[in-house]
């Protein structure tokens, strides 16, 4: 079958014939009905994007980027044409359209992070290094796409020749990453350039065992438009079960991740996410179950340690989760995830030293580690290293966010117990504020018993 133009065509210009006859039912009837739709409406730059999309979709590109440079042509306010045809472009080998499109997107949605991340990204493939570190500088990410940040600049450094500044960089991306299989080969490659030839050997050696990692660097709404046309496909279910399961709908999430096993049955990331999810159902059971399974297609997932390690944790069970931690950290030892659990489970252990100490491997990374500042300040003060403990306090409290009233009241706590009574009154009155602006009446309750108004 041939979808295209076979009635009155635009003088100026004929949408693309497309042969689908190879393509299954679902791909068939999408890009036969917005090639029809684009038939009937040309000067339309919805109607193009759209079917540009599901072009794209399925792989056929050169067609798809004719209706994307149509659509943002007619469509120019739109940011999202400029930006698909910039993805394209990039995936097409013709990075300065790459950059011209990401950067016409990034002038339209100012405000879209993961436009300015796309930009970045596409001026790093097209070599122009410095204006890609320039603009990783400028872009302040929340934490889930903090790694792909780190990861960016660390690239951007080596190619400028800073590798000390590159390996820095990577490091701390490694400690967000997660089983994210092309940091491992630039960490390498960093550690090669430094001189640390046996750890670059290891994450070379890690990283050609992993399979091709499907996942972004960062959250990419449009990509993931993208990957709900594939439906059926292993990402259409991997990406659709992540955001059930974060929006805290967990029996979707578990159905989502057993659809994407049996698109994909030799994928490991579905497996990972089961054990977070059948740990929050309270299925041990399977849990482990699909734990032993994810290890027999990749024995050294961090992922999967980590995630079986927090189920083993919240069940009491701290000398196995210790052992689980210690695996993950065995693949990577920049995991700062996985070295706070490990120290909070050595302290439960009544092992305090020992945990202090990877609370302290991990600020020697990340200086402004939220949890790690926190365990570690709460140790120290409980040991009475009270000013150390106090420094540490503060510096979970920089941010200002949902989780920000609770820091500040354990600050203000032990800021009373040092007797420094204005600064604790001062933390408490802002942890209330914070509270009422985050719809916190746990914490309004617990400060009006322990800092009650004048």
């Amino acid at each position: 079958m041939v979808w295209g133009c076979s009635g009155e065509p635009s003088a100026e210009w004929v949408p693309p014939a497309v042969d689908v006859a190879g393509f299954g039912t679902r791909a068939r009837v999408i890009i036969g009905e917005r090639l029809g739709a684009v038939k009937s409406r040309p000067e339309d730059a919805t109607t193009l994007g759209l079917a540009a999309m599901a072009l794209h979709a399925y792989g056929i590109r050169e067609p798809a980027m004719r209706l994307y440079r149509r659509a943002s042509d007619i469509g120019s306010s739109d940011f999202r044409w400029h930006y698909l045809r910039g993805l394209l472009a990039a995936d097409l080998g013709m990075p300065a359209e790459a950059v011209e499109a990401v950067r016409a997107a990034a002038m339209l949605a100012a405000e879209e992070l993961f436009v300015k991340m796309r930009l970045a990204a596409v001026l790093l493939d097209a070599d122009r290094s410095l204006e890609a570190l320039d603009l990783y500088d400028q872009i302040r990410p929340p934490q889930r796409d903090t790694m792909a940040v780190h990861f960016g600049r660390g690239i951007c450094l080596a190619r400028l020749e800073r590798p000390a500044e590159a390996l820095a960089e990577l490091e701390r991306a490694a400690s967000y990453a997660g089983d994210y299989r092309p940091l491992y080969y630039q960490l390498a490659l960093a550690l090669r350039r430094v001189g640390r030839d046996e750890e670059s050997s290891r994450f070379l050696a890690l990283y050609e065992r992993m399979a091709p990692d499907p996942r972004p660097p960062f959250r990419d709404p449009l990509l993931g438009e993208l990957e709900e046309l594939r439906e059926g496909s292993y990402l259409h279910h991997l990406n659709r079960g992540m955001r059930q399961e974060s929006a805290g709908r967990i029996e979707e999430a578990e159905r989502e991740f057993l659809r994407a096993l049996e698109a994909g049955p030799a994928q490991i990331h579905a497996r990972v996410n089961l054990i977070g999810v059948y740990g929050k159902m309270g299925r041990y059971a399977d849990a482990a179950a699909i734990y032993r399974q994810a290890l027999e297609l990749n024995g050294e997932s961090e992922e999967a340690h980590y995630n079986y390690g927090v189920i083993l944790s919240r069940r009491g069970e701290n000398r196995e989760a210790e052992t689980a931690y210690r695996k993950a950290l065995a693949v990577n030892p920049y995991s700062a995830d996985a070295r706070v659990n490990l120290g909070d489970t050595l302290e439960r252990q009544g092992r305090p030293e020992s945990a202090a100490e990877e609370f302290r491997r991990v600020l020697e990374v990340q200086s402004g580690h939220r949890l790690a500042n926190f365990r570690l300040g709460m140790l120290l003060h409980r040991q009475g290293v009270k000013a150390e403990a106090l420094g540490h306090l503060r510096r979970t409290v920089n941010i200002r966010d949902r989780e920000t009233p609770q820091f500040l009241v354990v600050l203000a706590r032990a800021e009373r117990d040092m007797d420094m009574g204005a600064d604790a009154v001062r933390h408490a009155a802002e942890a209330r504020r914070l509270a009422r602006q985050y719809d916190r009446p746990e914490i309004l309750a617990l400060l009006d018993r322990e800092f009650p108004l004048q």
